[in-house]
């Protein structure tokens, strides 16, 4: 069960669904030994399906998202920022000077 936000630096804890971003990462646990000498398919309709759940709070989901990393397993990693037009028109004005 989601107890707190998925950043380690933040400890703000799970209250609703509506505030924050929830993640959903399915995984498939491992085969069995005699699973190998099946076929691909009937591996798969074997294999349970489990649905780890993470959560963002409100500020973390502003500036960070959970990207699945097939060795690290859930990272933390940071949104690129649009500029945004402000921004955009004091870059303009800056590199006409």
């Amino acid at each position: 069960m989601l107890s707190h936000c998925a950043n380690p630096q933040c400890s703000r804890p799970f209250l609703r669904l509506r505030q924050g971003k929830l993640f959903l990462v399915e995984t498939q646990s491992a085969g069995k030994l005699g699973e190998q000498r099946m076929s691909a398919s009937a591996q798969v309709r074997l294999r349970p399906r489990q649905v780890d759940r993470y959560w963002l709070c409100d500020q973390c989901a502003e500036a960070w998202t959970l990207v699945h990393e097939r060795i690290q397993g859930i990272v933390l990693v940071p949104l690129r920022r649009a500029p945004t037009r402000a921004g955009v028109a004091a870059e303009a004005c800056r590199e006409s000077a």
